[in-house]
Formats: structure tokens, C-alpha cells, sequence
């Protein structure tokens, strides 16, 4: 971390100053400089009293130690990394997720395709859940981290398999519903967003005609049917509204037949990561 100062401090560890020109008060921030304990960087104006920022940082220890404490917390939840082991299986509306022992010393991916059936709309009236099963060494040491970071590509490349074959027809559906030309559409192992949508302008001599990339993320397919719409239906509307504006929504919530919030609050409860989908029952 570059700074102009180190202070030591009793509590805080370091503090660690930082002059920025166009500061005018001080800002304070944890800052996980890669040692045991969290310290706190310290943003403070080019004339700044060194005297009078000590005195605040006195004034504001309390807050300050409460700050701290929060950041080491999620730095601590952030390191136990969830494990995978002969427990972990996911079974969702579309796909059930789960490890086996194998009789050898190879890993073997088995895939078997949901059934699906849908109408012209592209809602879903029946499945069966498609099937991935992984299957491992008996003797696998799933406390070695290499271990676990192949197993988890490997799901994760299986449940991209199957989300190609899945939400692929089903958006297309529903853009032929609403008469909205795509371009090209990518299944990507995104952990920051469900989906993303972008303008794709194909100009010739005559005109410039226009259509859109979608990316969805394969996460999305571990979704509850219900919001997997949601995700669908939400990029399809950025085709008409590039931007989250009342007019975005209200088209968005027509669509959804009113349950736009509703299903978006629900949605918070996931994230972009297969732990997110594990059985609560046999947790990792």
C-alpha cells in the first residue's frame, strides 16, 4: 500500500495516511493490507494537522473499532471457503448436482438431459430435472485444494453444458413472443451479474440495422424456475430500454404480470456460485 505516513496505534494496528489533494475531511477505511490484524487507512486534505487528526481518530475510536470489527468478520467469513465432499449434491427445478464414488482412479463427468416441454411462449409445463453426477477416486482427498478446485470446474462446466441446452430455447421463445431480434446469445460463468445485454449494430450501404448480444450467466439455471424468467425476461427488456429507468420497470413488472419486486427481492437470496445452490440439508 502506497501511503505518506505509518502511525502505530494500540488498537487499530496501523494507521496508514494517505494525502489527497482534493480531499477536504478525513475518510476513514479499513485497510486489509495483508497482515493478521485489519488497520484503517486514513484519507486526509495536502494541509492537514497532524495533531488534529490524532485528536479525531481519539474522538471516533469507538466507531472506528466497530468499523474494524465488521471488516475482520467478513474477512474471516471470506476465508472459510466452502469445501466440497461425498455430501455435496444440488437438486434444483432443472438440474440435480451430485458426487459418487468411483471404482478407478480417473474422474468421470455422467450427464443425462432434462426433459422439457414447453409451448409456443416458451413457459415450461413439464421437466425432469437433467442429471450430473461426478464421479471420484474412492480414495479422493477432497482437503487438498487442487482437488477441490477441479471438482468445481467440473460442475461448473457440466451445468454449462445444460444451460445451453435449457435457457437457450427458452429465451429465444420469449424474444419471438415480443419481436425482438438477438444477435448472439453466450452462456458465461459470470459471478458478478445474472446476465448482461448489448447493442449489436450490423451496417450495410443501404441502413444500419440493429440487434443484441445477451450473456447469461450459467448460474442462472440453478435458479427456481420462476426467477430464471425474471433473469430472461429482464435482459429481453434492455433491448427496448438500455438502462433500469421507470419505463425499463414498468415494461419489465407488465411482462412479469406484476411481480417484478417481488421475484427481484427473492432473487437476492442467491449468488453466482454453486454453494449458493447446495442442499441446506447436506451442507459442504
Amino acid at each position: 500500500m502506497i501511503c505518506d505516513k505509518i502511525l502505530e496505534d494500540r488498537e487499530f494496528g496501523h494507521l496508514y495516511i494517505i494525502v489527497n489533494a482534493r480531499a477536504v475531511r478525513y475518510t476513514f477505511r479499513p485497510a486489509n493490507d495483508g497482515t493478521p490484524q485489519v488497520g484503517i487507512r486514513v484519507t486526509v486534505p495536502a494541509r492537514y494537522d497532524l495533531k488534529d487528526l490524532q485528536l479525531s481518530v481519539e474522538k471516533m475510536r469507538p466507531q472506528l473499532l466497530a468499523m474494524l470489527q465488521r471488516s475482520q468478520a467478513a474477512k474471516n467469513k471470506k476465508s472459510e471457503q466452502p469445501r466440497i465432499g461425498w455430501d455435496f449434491r444440488i437438486e434444483t427445478d432443472c438440474i440435480h448436482i451430485s458426487l459418487m464414488k468411483g471404482t478407478g482412479p480417473k474422474y468421470l463427468l455422467h450427464r443425462l438431459p432434462g426433459q422439457i416441454k414447453m409451448d409456443e411462449q416458451g413457459e415450461v409445463l413439464i421437466m425432469k430435472p437433467a442429471v450430473l453426477e461426478i464421479y471420484c477416486p474412492p480414495d479422493c482427498d477432497f482437503e487438498k485444494k487442487i482437488v477441490q478446485e477441479f471438482i468445481e470446474r467440473a460442475i461448473v462446466e457440466g451445468i454449462r453444458n445444460h444451460a445451453k441446452v435449457q435457457l437457450l430455447p427458452r429465451l429465444l421463445a420469449y424474444a419471438n413472443r415480443y419481436g425482438i431480434q438477438l444477435n448472439e446469445v453466450k452462456i458465461n460463468s459470470s459471478k458478478g451479474r445474472w446476465g448482461s445485454c448489448s447493442l449489436h449494430k450490423q451496417r450495410t450501404l443501404l441502413n444500419s440495422k440493429k440487434s443484441y448480444n445477451i450473456n447469461l450467466s450459467l448460474f442462472t439455471l440453478l435458479l427456481p424456475l420462476h426467477l430464471q424468467k425474471l433473469i430472461l425476461l429482464h435482459e429481453l427488456t434492455h433491448t427496448l430500454y438500455m438502462d433500469h429507468s421507470p419505463a425499463f420497470h414498468a415494461k419489465l413488472d407488465a411482462w412479469l404480470g406484476g411481480k417484478e419486486a417481488e421475484l427481484d427481492k427473492e432473487l437476492k437470496k442467491y449468488k453466482t456460485t454453486i454453494f449458493s445452490f447446495v442442499n441446506e440439508e447436506n451442507p459442504t
